[in-house]
């Protein structure tokens, strides 16, 4: 294997093999993160959940409260488990078991409305008497909608999560981490009904027979999606929460040029020494923090050449050829990290011997970018030809004489 750091070079073979791309993020090859905002909230998570590649983390494997946040897995095990077009009714204890003080969506038992709709009220107001009517329509009760809940987290990578129920009303044994939040926040977002949701800014329930009057009209509990101190134009989602042991809490979710993000803030407090909410301050400084320190840059352009081989049984005037990337390669990284400070490795095929073909494939190269691990293939930039019969019989008498 070869070793070295990344120079600029040039060079643009003839493909006859397409080449691949394989990108993963591995936090041993990532510098220790530095420059990231202070954070009042006691555990954070950001991420990009199409590499995988993290950018800041603070506890993110403590055990916490979630409260609210919680109805993100309600809101996935319901979108997998019903269609949208179902009914689902109110029923009395769905309304009952709401604790004094807890938000609500002011439903009645008796009422019935669409899984969609039922959906909308758990994710903007953050309903809790919607949360149990989902679960008791999915599972037939709250304990056994539950240990559904925990199964899917447990398929999702969720190592610290136990729910107990299907909102995040307080309790001992309802915890799980940050980091789970994450792996609940990006399955979730592989949903286009909860996408849309998750954006929206003010949502209306419909009248019924049972409350006819039009007047349930509720506003998203994330500040960051609302005109005001914490609006942030790039935001696009998720999902707030909070109770006093848990703390202020937010889930959120970001789009710029391209690159999306997902952050989770945990424990925060409600007015901080700024005299305003850990969950919302911190969070939009996390995603400002990315967006305005890293940039897409350009770590290998196809063509370039990294390495010089000399080809066995070739002929000499074509003995020597370079290996050049097969496919161009940009990654997000700090805009403080240069483009020669960039590791790389390089594995080779064995037995390498003519002949050999422009554009064939020969090894592969390994890019270390900041935790980002991006693979490519290596290809001969040239045509090395078999030496021929004849001159392979006059090299041997050569060597023969020479004896």
């Amino acid at each position: 294997m070869q070793t070295g750091a990344l120079a600029a070079v040039t060079g643009v073979p003839d493909h006859r093999y397409v080449p691949s791309v394989a990108v993963s993020f591995d936090s041993e090859w990532q510098p220790d993160l530095s420059g990231a905002p202070d954070t009042g909230c006691k555990a954070v998570f950001v991420a990009d959940p199409g590499s995988g590649k993290v950018f800041y983390e603070k506890n993110a494997h403590t055990k916490m409260y979630p409260a609210s946040t919680t109805k993100m897995l309600t809101a996935l095990v319901v979108i997998e488990n019903c269609s949208l077009s179902e009914t689902a009714e109110v029923s009395r204890n769905a309304v009952d078991l709401v604790p004094s003080g807890y938000s609500t969506a002011n439903l009645y038992a008796g009422e019935v409305f669409d899984i969609e709709t039922m959906l909308y009220a758990l994710l903007i107001p953050s309903a809790n008497d919607a949360a149990y009517v989902l679960a008791e329509h999915v599972s037939g009760s709250v304990d056994a909608f539950a240990e559904l809940c925990n199964k899917r987290a447990k398929e999702l990578g969720c190592e610290d999560l136990h729910f107990v129920n299907p909102n995040g009303i307080h309790s001992e044994n309802h915890y799980c981490t940050a980091y789970d939040l994450y792996l609940i926040a990006k399955e979730c977002c592989k949903h286009e009904i909860f996408r849309e949701i998750v954006k929206t800014k003010r949502f209306s329930l419909p009248a019924t027979d049972i409350h006819p009057e039009n007047d349930r009209i509720f506003s998203n509990t994330n500040a960051l999606l609302l005109s005001g101190t914490y609006y942030y134009e790039y935001c696009t989602g998720i999902k707030t929460g909070r109770t006093n042991p848990a703390g202020e809490c937010l889930v959120a979710s970001a789009t710029r040029n391209g690159v999306n993000l997902i952050s989770v803030v945990l424990g925060g407090q409600s007015e901080n020494s700024k005299g305003l909410n850990d969950r919302f301050y911190d969070t939009k400084r996390l995603f400002e923090y990315v967006y305005n320190g890293y940039s897409h840059k350009t770590v290998a352009r196809s063509g370039d050449p990294f390495l010089t081989l000399e080809v066995e049984n070739a002929s000499p005037d074509s003995d020597s050829i370079k290996l050049v990337i097969g496919a161009d390669i940009t990654a997000f990284l700090p805009d403080s990290l240069s483009r020669d400070e960039i590791p790389f490795s390089i594995s080779l095929k064995k037995d390498i011997t003519a002949p050999i073909y422009k554009g064939q494939l020969l090894g592969e190269i390994t890019f270390y970018a900041d935790g980002t691990l991006i693979k490519t293939d290596l290809l001969s930039d040239r045509t090395a030809e078999a030496i021929n019969r004849e001159y392979r019989y006059l090299l041997w008498n050569i060597a023969f004489l020479r004896q």
